[in-house]
Formats: C-alpha cells, sequence, structure tokens
C-alpha cells in the first residue's frame, strides 16, 4: 500500500516589474508557472497574494502579513517564481528566507525549489 504524503498548505505570491497596464496579465502567468511547478509536488495553493505593482515597501508589508499567517498556522508556508521577485538585494531575500523560518514555515521557489538557512543551535 502507498502511502500518501502529506500535503503542505502555501500561499503563492505573485510580483513582476512592469509597467502598470501590464502587471496584472503578468503576474497571471507568473500563477500558472507556480502552478504547473506544485502540479506533481506536495505543494497546494490556498491562498494567492499580489503585488499588484507596488513599492517594494508594500511587498514587506504584505511578507509580513504571510509570515503571520504561517506563525499562526493558518498556511505552512509561501511559494514565489524565484526570489528576485520579492527582493532586489541578497541581505534581505536571507531575511525573507529567516523570517518564513523562523514562524516555522517553508519557503519554495519554483527556480531553486525549497529554500532553507541551516544553521545550527537556533
Amino acid at each position: 500500500m502507498r502511502r500518501k504524503k502529506k500535503t503542505i498548505e502555501c500561499i503563492e505570491y505573485l510580483s513582476v516589474s512592469a509597467p502598470l497596464d501590464k502587471v496584472d496579465r503578468l503576474e497571471d502567468k507568473q500563477s500558472k508557472y507556480i502552478h504547473e511547478y506544485v502540479k506533481n509536488k506536495e505543494y497546494m495553493i490556498v491562498g494567492t497574494e499580489r503585488r499588484h505593482g507596488f513599492s517594494q515597501n508594500d511587498v514587506d508589508r504584505q511578507w509580513h502579513q504571510i509570515v503571520d499567517k504561517i506563525k499562526k498556522k493558518q498556511v505552512d508556508g509561501v511559494i514565489v517564481a524565484n526570489m528576485s521577485v520579492i527582493t532586489d538585494n541578497l541581505i534581505d531575500a536571507f531575511v525573507k528566507i529567516a523570517q518564513v523560518q523562523a514562524a516555522g514555515g517553508i519557503i519554495v521557489t519554483v527556480d531553486d525549489g525549497r529554500l532553507a538557512m541551516q544553521l545550527r543551535g537556533f
């Protein structure tokens, strides 16, 4: 008898850098890209958060809302196309990964798979 994998419930975060008149269409394409990735994986998308062309400060605010949902055990993690869509520098990328991990969740990118910081003693 085959054992069923536990489903990991995640929010997809959609973010593109484009002119405002093209943002919705490109975010829809990004959503299809993410859905295609999770089709044969243990992840299930249970919600969507869209950047809608807002600033990096708005992305950070939305990110904190997602981290709060993870802390409250409403979702298990977040899926993005790649880290460059949610951050513009390496330090901020590590901070975002650490925030999700500290909240007890996971972060998955379609391009790189599951991301984690392997630190001992924390």
